[in-house]
C-alpha cells in the first residue's frame, strides 16, 4: 500500500467567491448573521504517487496559483468551527475522477487513487446547533455525508 498524501487548496480570500456567496446564503436563509467569515477548503487525498510526482502536480491539476493557497498534510483553522462534506461511497465524484484521470496523463499510469472532501471552516459567535443547521443546509443526504 502507498502512502497517501493530504493536500488542502483553498481559495484566497479576495477570489473565495463559493465561499462568500454561501456565507451570504446562510445569513439570508437561515439568519445565520453571527457568521462572521466561511471559508472553503478542497481536501485531496492522493494515493499512487511519488513525492516528485505530487510536488509536479500540485500547481498544474489541484490547484490554480494565482488564486490559491496550498497546504500539505496540515491545515490549521485555529479556533473556528469545522466539518467536510463529502460523497456517499458509490456516488459519482467529478472533482475526484478528474483528478485521477490528469493523473493519469501526467503518470501514464492508472493506479492514482483521489478521494475529495469540501472542508467548510466557520468563525463567528455559532454553536454546536448552529453547525447542525448549517450541516443540515448543504448536505444532500442523497449522495452526501459528512466526512471524517
Amino acid at each position: 500500500m502507498s502512502k497517501v498524501y493530504r493536500v488542502y487548496v483553498e481559495k484566497r480570500k479576495e477570489n473565495a467567491v463559493e465561499a462568500e456567496a454561501i456565507k451570504n446564503q446562510l445569513i439570508e436563509e437561515l439568519g445565520m448573521n453571527q457568521i462572521e467569515s466561511l471559508s472553503i477548503v478542497h481536501r485531496y487525498d492522493v494515493q499512487g504517487v511519488s513525492e516528485e510526482v505530487l510536488n509536479e502536480a500540485i500547481p498544474t491539476i489541484l490547484s490554480e496559483p494565482m488564486v490559491d493557497d496550498v497546504y500539505l498534510e496540515d491545515y490549521d483553522s485555529k479556533d473556528a468551527k469545522v466539518f467536510a462534506i463529502e460523497f456517499l461511497p458509490g456516488q459519482y465524484d467529478q472533482r475526484a475522477d478528474s483528478t485521477e484521470q490528469c493523473f493519469m496523463l501526467l503518470t501514464g499510469s492508472a493506479s492514482v487513487k483521489v478521494k475529495c472532501a469540501k472542508v467548510f471552516i466557520i468563525n463567528g459567535n455559532v454553536s454546536d446547533e448552529d453547525i447542525k443547521n448549517v450541516q443540515n443546509f448543504l448536505i444532500n443526504p442523497v449522495d452526501q455525508r459528512l466526512a471524517s
